[in-house]
Formats: C-alpha cells, structure tokens, sequence
C-alpha cells in the first residue's frame, strides 16, 4: 500500500536555533538520523517549547521508526515509535492545530497497526475545530487510505464504507470552501478508484480550474481521457 505521509517535511523556522534546525534538516535528507536528532536537541535547548523544533524531532524519530521496522529491528522501531509518539504529542501540546503534527501522528499510529489511535486523534482533532476544513481533509486522507488496505485485505464493504465517509468529509469541505482544489483532486482520486473514469476527469477539471498549477494532475487527465 502507498502510504502518503511516510516521510515527514521538517520545518525551518526563524528563531535563535536555526543554524542548528538547519542542520538537523540537512542530516535528515541524508538519512543520517542520528545525527540529526542530536542536532535538534540542541535546537530545543534554545526554546524548548517551539511546535517546529518539537514536530522535527518526531518526524526524525518517526522515519527512524520505519527504517528498524523495515529491516526487523522490532525493539527499536517500538522505542522510536514512542518517542516519536510523544514528540508529536509534545508538538501539539504547544500549538494545538500544527497539521503536519497531527498526521504525521495520525501516519505514526497507522504504520504501527494501530488505526483506531490514528482515527481517534483526527476525530478529537475535527470536533475541537468544527469549522476548520484542515482536520477534515486528513479525516478524508485517512479514510481513503484505510480503505486501500481494507480492500487489499479482501473486506470489500469495509473499504467501500470508508471511501463513502471519506466523500462524505470532501463534500463538506467544498461546501465549506468552493474552490479548494485539493479537495476536488482528493474526490477526483476516490472516483478513479471507483471506475468512474468521467466523474474523476470532471473532478480533476474543477481542481485545474482552482488551481491551474498542477503538471502533474494535466498529465493524469490527458491519460485518463486517452
């Protein structure tokens, strides 16, 4: 299964630790996570409390995460799990809607087999801000991801649940906000899945007309309408 959120964007801020921030973002692309993690610290020495500082060491612990749990090392991936469960925590402590924080925990808890968490966490997260369209697009993400695995695992109305909700949560953001292209492109992804082929053109139209900027998006059109 595609997993959208696997690698985590780390932050660059303006603050006293940037030259240290920027470190530990350096590392990090080069998959030296150690290092990188150690250069974070020291940014958070400066201002313990700063969201961003908090979400890159998460994010570094997360992909570290999945580097042991890739390769079979169950008890540091279950370590680095934790902790980068309590850095995203420690994250949202300090800005209670930093949405990259929220799914990367979201991804965390999925990557551990632990959907129910991650579910819990989006839907906490969309009561508190009832009219934010932000928390409904990761619920909308999330719901069309889970559905990709139930349908991998043969639970064909499971999946075909989660993809009806997922529509659900676009729709509401669309009507909330008319123009908002990823949510077109997000319903125009669902409809491909589906078979309709004409409905995700459609879609995919309306994302291009909101937002023209989308290469990518072009090329899919051009080979759906093929």
């Amino acid at each position: 299964m595609k997993r959208l959120y696997l690698v985590a964007l780390l932050i660059l801020f303006a603050s006293g630790c940037v030259s240290q921030t920027a470190e530990g973002i350096r590392y990090y692309g080069q998959a030296q996570y150690d290092a990188a993690m150690t250069a974070f610290q020291s940014a958070l020495k400066t201002n313990p409390n700063d969201p961003n500082t908090l979400y890159n060491l998460a994010a570094t612990y997360h992909q570290s995460a999945k580097v042991s749990l890739l390769s079979g090392q169950m008890a540091a991936a279950q370590q680095q799990y934790e902790q980068a469960a309590q850095y995203y925590q420690r994250c949202l402590s300090n800005n209670a809607n930093h949405p990259e924080a929220y799914r990367g925990l979201a991804t965390l808890h999925m990557d551990f087999l632990n959907p129910e968490a991650a579910f819990q966490l989006l839907l906490g997260w969309s009561q508190a801000n009832p009219v934010s369209v932000e928390p409904k697009f990761e619920l909308a993400r999330l719901y069309q991801e889970y559905a990709q695995i139930c349908m991998l695992q043969g639970r064909t109305e499971d999946g075909q649940r989660c993809r009806d909700t997922a529509e659900q949560y676009l729709q509401q953001i669309v009507k909330m906000e008319p123009n908002n292209y990823r949510a077109f492109r997000a319903w125009g992804y669902l409809k491909e899945q589906r078979g309709d082929i004409a409905g995700a053109i459609e879609e995919y139209r309306l994302s291009l007309l909101a937002y023209p900027h989308q290469k990518d998006l072009e090329s899919r059109m051009a080979a759906l309408t093929q």
